[in-house]
């Protein structure tokens, strides 16, 4: 996950014109990643003597190190760390990300988010009692639904305000105008069931800070579970 992450932030470096060795921003880093599936499989087929120890495992694995290594390994000098949220962690990276350029802790910032599962080219089980589709199949706003499921992905995004990505005459593929995160505490059916009031508290949050109401949405994007 680490690699896929790296590679993709390069990607998407490049195709914002940033070169970090060749400006003078301060360019932070955000990331998070899913469960590490890849490397618990491998454990399952490596001899316990043949594995390095912990702390070299750890380096090259864990999610507290996804950030840092990024930041190392191209140079960058702004905040560097890890978010970890579940299933909301690459949006309240995002919001995060908004946050630390209008604070001015750095000039641009790179939103990462990453989860590599190579157990789902192995077919679908379903498993009672718990959030998956009991056919594997996603269904959103259906009556047919009945749960959501996995896959595996990367998606990095390089954030600029808008009067440097104007300035420097970079790609702009869209203006975050606002964005809002909370908690709904034990108001849900369940601790994995998102309740309705939550969400439309962030929403409402979110509109009023970009100078929007509900009446200017075109288009709405949804998390299976509502995350």
């Amino acid at each position: 996950q680490q690699c896929h992450a790296l590679m993709n932030a390069v990607h998407a470096l490049a195709d914002a014109g940033v070169d970090p060795a060749r400006t003078d921003a301060r360019i932070g880093v955000i990331a998070s990643a899913g469960e590490n599936v890849y490397f618990q499989q491998v454990l399952k087929h490596v001899d316990g003597k043949q594995l390095p120890d912990g702390f070299q495992m750890a380096l090259h694995h864990d999610k507290d190190y996804l950030a840092s290594k990024i930041a190392f390994r191209l140079g960058l000098t702004g905040p560097a760390y890890s978010v970890q949220t579940a299933c909301s962690s690459s949006l309240v990276a995002l919001h995060l990300g908004a946050q630390a350029l209008r604070s001015g802790d750095c000039d641009v910032v790179v939103v990462t988010g990453v989860l590599a599962d190579p157990t789902l080219t192995h077919g679908y089980r379903y498993r009672p009692n718990h959030i998956f589709s009991r056919d594997g199949t996603c269904r959103p706003f259906d009556r047919m639904a009945s749960g959501t499921i996995g896959a595996s992905g990367v998606c990095s995004l390089v954030l600029k305000s808008v009067a440097r990505a104007t300035r420097e005459g970079s790609r702009i593929h869209a203006v975050l105008l606002g964005s809002a995160i909370n908690n709904d505490g034990q108001a849900k059916m369940g601790y994995a069931a998102p309740s309705a009031e939550g969400q439309a508290d962030a929403i409402g949050k979110a509109l009023r800070q970009a100078g929007l109401t509900a009446a200017d949405i075109g288009f709405v994007e949804a998390h299976g579970t509502g995350t």
